[in-house]
């Protein structure tokens, strides 16, 4: 696989997992508002912020690759 390739792929992860975050994020904070339970939004959360952090140090941790 090209570098650039790869690099473009994990770029990819890390804006899908951005997203699924903030969903997750908001939803957290309307259960809490509410009064309803939220420990298993509360758990999704933190495991996709915990994906989102392995993400980026995968990402780092590949060579830099330019572009034109």
């Amino acid at each position: 696989m090209h570098p650039r390739a790869k690099a473009q792929r994990i770029e990819m992860l890390i804006g899908v997992l951005g997203f699924f975050i903030a969903v997750a994020f908001i939803q957290t904070v309307i259960l809490e508002l509410r009064g309803k339970p939220a420990l298993g939004s509360a758990m999704v959360l933190l495991g996709l912020v915990v994906l989102l952090w392995l993400a980026i140090r995968w990402r780092r941790r590949s060579p830099p690759v330019g572009g034109p």
